[in-house]
């Protein structure tokens, strides 16, 4: 196969005895204004082993800052957890009702800590406090069984006594700055709408609890406050008013879908921990136990990134890039255009890459890409004299090492 660049580039003479590739031109301009090479988002290993690590660090001190001074008996009370998920899997008639039984019986814990204590729920109506008595009652169940028609029941529940709840606080008299708030922009009678809505679908009802057991809400504001300041208000700022409002839309859209990406990873990761848990070697026991939890951690934090990367991507197809990116793609496109016919602006374009290397290092994949192109640039130089070279007048000072270095001298015409 032949290599011929002129084919492969469409070289574009320009410049009085010199022609360059507009492919690396193109590359050099994006790389200088900062705009994408590749476009390429990855989830390595690493990443994922370094955000597990720093996960299973963060939940084992809250482990032992939680049961400071009754090791023995939090170790002894996750042993009959394990063992009761074990017995559950042996319940099973075949592999698969087995494990079908552990993964519905992993969301007791969530829905048992869902409930209210004892000081919150003393404050409420005698028909809320029974509902919430019976979502507990199917919580336990569900626990013991790992049974789907309990599954079912313990979240539709869960959300009737949740809806009752909530529009009881909208209809009261607030107290707290947060009770305060709540009933000033609505939230009461939104969560009590939204509950109820939820409670008459088993499958509306175990999403809106899984939603808030793995932490949904409080990803929204998050990941919304972030969006907003990266991206929102930047674009209001830079691009005027007409290009803030479509990326408050496209902010929205990713946002959501991030987090709902994350929920639904998380979740099934999850119940995959849980059945995986609950037939290794020594399941059942405090050792089983604690291998139990660390799998299942790691398979909700790998489900729930690769969720919401996914589900992020899915969204950024539908909506388009972001209103600054293409702003910036629109800029290093109209900088590359006229470094193909201006040496001037090319001599610029040049240094500015220079500059960004020298300063960044070749770490990336577009780093790597924009140093071929440097590199191609020089070798593409006629050797021509009596004309104006673009390169010449220049002071390299990238030093990473000294091929990189010699490779920037013939560059720059210094060697």
């Amino acid at each position: 196969m032949s290599n011929d660049f002129t084919s492969n580039y469409n070289y574009n003479p320009s410049f009085t005895g010199y022609t360059y590739s507009p492919y690396d031109i193109d590359n050099l301009a994006k790389y200088a204004t900062g705009v994408a090479i590749t476009n390429k988002d990855r989830i390595t290993a690493g990443d994922l082993a370094a955000s597990g690590a720093s996960n299973l660090a963060i939940q084992g001190i809250s482990w032992l800052k939680d049961n400071k001074g009754h090791y023995r008996e939090a170790m002894a009370s996750s042993a009959a957890a394990a063992q009761n998920m074990h017995n559950i899997y042996k319940s099973g008639d075949t592999f698969i009702k087995g494990v079908s039984s552990v993964a519905n019986a992993s969301q007791a814990a969530q829905l048992l800590g869902a409930l209210p204590d004892a000081k919150k729920l003393a404050t409420m109506s005698q028909g809320t406090q029974n509902l919430y008595a019976q979502a507990k009652l199917a919580a336990e169940t569900l626990s013991q069984t790992g049974s789907a028609h309990a599954a079912a029941t313990a979240n539709q529940l869960l959300c009737q006594a949740n809806a009752a709840a909530a529009k009881e606080a909208a209809s009261a008299t607030a107290t707290g700055f947060w009770g305060k708030l709540k009933n000033v922009f609505g939230i009461n009678k939104a969560s009590a709408a939204i509950n109820t809505a939820a409670a008459k679908s088993t499958i509306g009802s175990a999403c809106l609890n899984e939603f808030k057991a793995q932490g949904g809400p409080v990803m929204l504001v998050l990941e919304g406050t972030t969006e907003a300041i990266t991206n929102v208000i930047p674009t209001f700022k830079q691009l005027g008013a007409k290009s803030g409002m479509k990326q408050v839309g496209k902010s929205a859209v990713k946002t959501c879908a991030s987090v709902g990406g994350w929920v639904a990873g998380a979740a099934i990761g999850t119940k995959i921990g849980a059945a995986i848990g609950s037939i290794i070697p020594g399941a059942g026991t405090a050792v089983g136990a604690a291998a139990g939890a660390i799998i299942g951690s790691l398979c909700s934090l790998i489900g729930g990134t690769l969720g919401s990367r996914l589900a992020k991507k899915g969204a950024e197809k539908i909506v388009g890039k972001d209103e600054l990116v293409l702003a910036q793609e629109k800029q290093a496109k109209e900088l590359a255009e006229q470094a193909k016919t201006n040496g001037a602006v090319l001599n610029q374009v040049v240094g500015a890459a220079a500059d960004r290397l020298n300063a960044e290092g070749v770490t990336s994949e577009d780093a790597q890409i924009a140093f071929n192109s440097l590199n191609a640039l020089s070798a593409q130089r006629p050797q021509t004299t009596g004309t104006t070279n673009p390169f010449m007048n220049m002071n390299p000072s990238f030093t990473a090492n000294p091929v990189e270095l010699d490779a920037y001298s013939r560059m720059y015409g210094l060697s």
